[in-house]
């Protein structure tokens, strides 16, 4: 098979593997609270366990820190945690149908800190309203960063949009400290809260194949 149909069936079998897994997971009208990066799981269980009532998600890449994670949910016999392996645009375009976002947690992400690497962070237009789409009215997106660009951009950015406001007031629900951010000599945190705007259409997971092999 050509390096580029196999990478879509890749992708194909990777996200029909993901919908099934969140079907499974996820009770078809309970919102969910979202972690994207969730890590080592300190702070989504650390959450959990403050807040019964609330389903939570996290989402990370990297195996290792998911078996770190359940190891502590389950020492805290949590039933409302759990933590999947996906890319967090495959996993919002994996949601099922009538499943919203009821918070949303973005922790010291990649700050990817090249220009020319900027495209990779996940905080962007395009993600956002995404998210917007998942999203009621009010519902509050929470981000922290010890990487000063990278928060002056997303400060300066959802302004600009017509479905996210910046909520200076809005109360930090929970601090408990993750391993990011006890190596981070400084940090800045905001607030952003889903307006009523509709959200315009997104597609949030379209990944690009690998490059041709070169002849030679």
């Amino acid at each position: 098979m050509p390096p580029k149909l196999e990478f879509l069936a890749r992708i194909t079998e990777r996200r029909a593997a993901l919908r099934a897994e969140l079907a499974a997971l996820l009770p078809p009208k309970q919102p969910v609270t979202w972690e994207i990066g969730s890590g080592h799981g300190h702070f989504l269980v650390q959450y959990a366990q403050a807040f019964p009532e609330k389903l939570c998600v996290g989402v990370d890449i990297i195996r290792d820190r998911l078996n770190r994670s359940d190891k502590k949910r389950d020492r805290a016999r949590l039933r409302n945690c759990h933590f999947v392996q996906a890319e967090a645009r495959e996993f919002l375009d994996s949601l099922p149908a009538g499943v919203a976002l009821r918070e949303i947690w973005v922790l010291f992400p990649d700050p990817w800190p090249k220009k020319r690497h900027h495209k990779n962070r996940i905080l962007q237009a395009e993600f956002l309203e995404a998210l917007a789409g998942r999203a009621g009215e009010g519902t509050p997106l929470y981000f922290r960063t010890d990487h000063a660009e990278y928060f002056s951009a997303v400060a300066a950015l959802i302004p600009a949009l017509r479905t996210w406001r910046l909520d200076p007031s809005a109360p930090w629900p929970l601090e408990q400290e993750t391993v990011f951010q006890a190596r981070a000599p400084a940090y800045q945190s905001l607030v952003a809260v889903r307006t009523s705007h509709p959200a315009r259409s997104a597609e949030t997971a379209a990944p690009e194949p690998p490059p041709p092999t070169d002849p030679r």
